[in-house]
């Protein structure tokens, strides 16, 4: 199973309908699956291949929304509001010859927004909730209401320009500044301890300094932060402003200590870190990989 970042991505929303010309029929997966298809056959431009087509709501002879239609009888129609995530074609053609090239077969091709959907909780997808994803060069964020996904994005502020920072901020090699924000690093300042302290070599001087875990939180809070408001930003700006179900962070960064924190004192929401309950995976970093199995799973 391929997926897709999100950054390389669009979102479309569309309708298609079959009708049934006044006859009762009881409503099967196959009247879906013929409407997904038919979403899927939609005329995308020439540079665009849809990765994922998924329902937002089905509407029954006009008259019932439904998430489900499965065993209803129609007697008209049955319609389905549907999003279609589509993917540079280039893009998609050179990351599946890269893969055919190490000797695998592709089964299918998710999108990260479509599998971010295994993060959340029935009741987190219901009321309206946002997953933000903070990686190693990439934090990206998706939202989901009333069952599905609504919007999605990225912004290239993540987990990697924390690192360069400390690199700049305290003269030291790039793995001696990662090790100190795995290992001692701090997201919230207010929290962050002035007694624990860890030795960082300098790249000019042959005297290592010592640096409290506050020094660096001074540091790393700036950073999570910034992109952090990035993101409401752009959830305010396409007209998210109202999320009831919460704030999910995830993402190899969400190990820093004190994220949940520092994101609750930005917002009035609930926050929540997730953390996969697979054995062996129970770390945010493994989040996106289990979510495209799930995806594959349900597929």
């Amino acid at each position: 199973f391929v997926k897709i970042p999100i950054a390389d991505t669009r979102i479309h929303f569309t309708e298609e309908a079959i009708r049934f010309g006044g006859q009762a029929t009881e409503i099967t997966g196959e009247h879906i699956e013929e409407l997904l298809e038919n979403v899927r056959a939609h005329d995308i431009d020439g540079h665009s291949e849809v990765v994922s087509v998924y329902p937002v709501s089905f509407l029954v002879d006009g008259l019932h929304e439904v998430n489900d239609p499965k065993e209803m009888m129609a007697e008209e129609s049955l319609a389905v509001k549907a999003g279609i995530v589509t993917a540079n074609r280039t893009l998609l053609i050179n990351i599946v010859k890269c893969v055919e090239a190490a000797g695998l077969t592709i089964l299918d091709v998710y999108s990260d927004a479509v599998n971010y959907q295994h993060v959340l909780t029935d009741a987190e997808i219901e009321l309206g909730a946002v997953v933000i994803d903070i990686g190693l060069d990439l934090t990206q964020f998706a939202y989901y209401e009333r069952g599905a996904l609504k919007y999605a994005n990225s912004v290239g502020l993540a987990g990697r320009d924390i690192t360069l920072d400390l690199v700049d901020e305290f003269n030291t090699s790039y793995d001696e500044a990662d090790q100190a924000k795995e290992q001692y690093g701090h997201a919230f300042f207010d929290l962050a301890s002035d007694d624990e302290k860890v030795t960082l070599q300098k790249n000019d001087s042959g005297q290592p300094e010592e640096l409290s875990s506050k020094d660096l939180a001074d540091v790393i809070e700036l950073v999570i932060e910034d992109a952090l408001m990035s993101v409401f930003e752009d959830l305010a700006a396409n007209g998210i402003n109202n999320v009831q179900g919460g704030f999910v962070l995830t993402g190899g960064t969400a190990n820093i200590r004190g994220i949940k924190e520092l994101m609750q004192d930005l917002v009035a929401e609930k926050v929540r870190v997730h953390i996969p309950n697979q054995m062996g995976a129970r770390k945010p970093e493994f989040s996106s990989a289990i979510s495209v199995l799930s995806s594959g799973i349900m597929f």
